[in-house]
């Protein structure tokens, strides 16, 4: 069959080239939605089909799902080369007329379908990623009996916790191929060929049963990775004369680059990620801003926080600390200690085999979580669990400091602290995680936050083993406590602004986005020049229900120009000013020189009472600035007095004012 190359897109080329190379087991294609994966295999598959008339099996995990997904493709294929009436198209099935080779089309909804397959020369998995590791264990030990049997796989990488990665990518080595082609003796120009990568895995050494020779195989499988930028159909081929440009479709994918990264690097450049839902308990969590190289540095100590769940590991995060300018935080390693070596002992020799690999023999800081040192009889001295890993570490040669705590802190408080840190609200504070550790990066992107503002641990079942576990949170957790122990100073005066914050609405602030146009009906001025000595004035306007603090003014009291000053540069429907009568004369000055409506409330008897009346309207209906909070001094300087009142403390002078503006806008119905 003469194949026309405008036909095909590089994918195309490759799947070709590796469908006649009887070396090759698996060919793996995966990558981002619209790069032409499926189309590919369906079009090379059935020109392999004429060419070396041998069946092929096309599985879903699910049947339901097959005539109205990769079924139509290969009816397309067939009808966009021009060989359909080579084919006949049944039920589940496609019929080669020219040999009687069959393609056949099947769910895997039961695992008995498996057994079956040794009459077929390749099997397709379509959306690999449905199915389940055991699934894929028995395919490939059933397909047997043929010279050159092939499993072909297409699917989007999604979840760096996936089997997939887990049990197939990450234990073997991989390098990279050239990306040649070659049709009929003739090599295809490289603008043609380019797809994001085409790798190998590395020679095995195996023992040949026969001979009982040790012999190298070669590589058996190779991994092709696309993008939607490698689709001639989306982006037009290179010269512009075939294929189609789909400038709603780029267009599409350019707005998610912008506006949601995480989306674009899973589903436009097919890279192994997590899809964010919005409710993650590190909400803050960026990738690409807090993630990079961040290596071990030889003279800082070591910092360790460990989580002893052992399904589906005993987790053990490895951390610095810089306090040279600021607090420098850094996780520069992971160990997730998975069966066999999911036990105390084993698990706390790993921990020291890879410090004596990185040659490390300074004291070594030990973080966790507090129920690991509750005693148990986890051996005959009844010694706990922390008991015996550090124990353990210390017949390794190691000199341990306990630093795990007798009681853990609280899971939402130390959320939140982590929050304001990524959000850079916790002033002299920044934490980092290294690229390479990739379990613990998916851990804090995935875990979500419940209905009280702690981590939601979701069950999961082991389909083999049998066995629920709580998928995700256990990096998430030593993340939390070692960064609550490093820096204790200032997680205890975050979780004390916190837990007697009046103004905090399920624990948090209520802000508005200032990025979104809102419609504003009533803008107000409300000033109190003179309240413990300190000058306020706040800039609030109404939206819907609500009502936005869009700018304050927070000094030590200054003279009556800067407050005439501040009053008129600053937007407002009307102003009051609540003062003593020593202001008066000022305020009639005031009124003469402006148009702004000027209304005079005389300082309320007891501010600690109005404040309290007052703390739940705030609640529900007063939203601050985030952009402020992250770039103007005073207002920050106003959100930390607002949060450090209490009834007993002199530092009301924000709740004061706070309180004042409620009181005026119920009274004038204006709420």
């Amino acid at each position: 069959m003469v194949i026309n190359y405008k036909k095909l897109n590089p994918n195309g080329f490759y799947l070709l080239k590796y469908l006649n190379d009887e070396t090759i087991r698996f060919i793996i294609l995966y990558g981002g939605s619209s790069s032409g994966k499926s189309y590919s295999v369906a079009q090379t598959i059935l020109i392999q089909t004429l060419q070396d008339g041998e069946n092929t099996l096309v599985m879903r995990k699910v049947g339901a799902s097959i005539l109205k997904t990769i079924y139509e493709d290969y009816k397309v294929a067939a009808a966009g080369l021009g060989i359909s009436h080579l084919f006949k198209f049944q039920q589940n099935t496609i019929k080669c007329l020219v040999n009687g080779a069959k393609i056949d089309f099947s769910g895997l909804d039961d695992p008995e379908k498996i057994k079956g397959i040794s009459n077929y020369k390749r099997v397709q998995l379509e959306e690999w990623s449905e199915f389940e590791h055991p699934d894929f264990k028995q395919l490939r030990k059933r397909l047997r009996g043929k010279k050159g049997q092939q499993i072909i796989c297409t699917f989007n990488p999604i979840s760096e916790s996936h089997w997939i990665k887990k049990e197939f990518i990450d234990k073997d080595k991989w390098h990279d191929v050239p990306m040649t082609v070659t049709i009929a003796g003739k090599e295809l120009p490289k603008e043609l060929t380019k797809v994001k990568s085409v790798k190998k895995n590395a020679p095995r050494q195996i023992l040949n049963l026969r001979t009982k020779q040790i012999e190298e195989q070669a590589p058996n499988t190779v991994i092709i990775q696309s993008t939607y930028l490698n689709n001639f159909w989306v982006v037009g081929s290179p010269d512009g004369t075939y294929g189609f440009y789909d400038e709603q479709c780029v267009a599409d994918f350019e707005y998610d680059r912008v506006h949601d990264p995480d989306y674009y690097n899973v589903y436009a450049l097919g890279e192994w990620g997590v899809i964010r839902t919005g409710s993650e308990f590190f909400g803050s969590f960026n990738r690409g801003k807090h993630s990079g190289e961040h290596k071990y540095v030889p003279d800082l100590p070591i910092h360790i926080s460990v989580d002893n769940n052992v399904l589906p590991y005993i987790s053990v995060s490895y951390w610095q600390v810089d306090f040279t300018t600021g607090t420098k935080v850094w996780q520069f390693h992971e160990m997730c200690a998975e069966s066999p070596n999911n036990t105390v002992k084993k698990a706390s020799k790993l921990v020291a085999k890879y410090l004596k690999s990185i040659q490390y023999s300074d004291r070594l800081y030990v973080h966790g979580d507090a129920s690991t040192k509750a005693a148990n009889s986890i051996d005959d001295e009844k010694r706990s669990w922390m008991d015996l890993f550090i124990d353990t570490l210390q017949k390794e040669g190691f000199e341990i400091e306990d630093k795990v705590g007798n009681k853990n802190p609280s899971v939402a408080m130390t959320g939140e602290f982590v929050n304001a840190i990524f959000d850079c609200t916790v002033p002299g504070i920044e934490i980092y995680i290294d690229e390479s550790c990739s379990v613990s990066i998916e851990d804090y992107m995935s875990v979500q936050k419940d209905a009280n503002g702690a981590i939601l641990k979701t069950k999961v079942k082991n389909k083999t083993t049998l066995q629920t576990y709580e998928e995700h949170g256990h990096l998430s957790d030593t993340f939390r406590y070692v960064v609550v122990d490093l820096c204790s100073e200032q997680y205890i005066e975050f979780s004390n602004r916190r837990k007697r914050n009046l103004y905090a609405c399920n624990g948090t602030i209520n802000f508005f986005n200032p990025d979104t146009e809102c419609k504003y009906t009533k803008k107000i001025l409300y000033v109190m020049p003179n309240v413990n000595g300190k000058f306020v004035l706040i800039q609030a306007f109404r939206c819907g229900n609500k009502w936005h603090v869009v700018d304050v003014v927070f000094m030590d009291t200054t003279s009556t120009e800067d407050i005439r000053s501040s009053i008129l540069s600053h937007e407002s429907d009307s102003c009051v000013i609540e003062c003593t009568d020593a202001y008066f004369p000022f305020i009639r000055e005031l009124r003469s020189s402006t148009n702004k409506e000027i209304r005079v409330m005389k300082e309320f008897p007891d501010v600690d009472k109005r404040i309290a009346a007052t703390s739940d309207y705030v609640k529900n209906s007063i939203l601050f600035s985030a952009s402020k909070v992250e770039s103007d001094t005073e207002y920050v300087a106003f959100m930390n007095n607002l949060m450090d009142y209490n009834k007993d403390s002199e530092t009301k002078e924000a709740s004061a004012v706070l309180s004042g503006l409620v009181q005026f806008v119920v009274k004038l119905g204006l709420n």
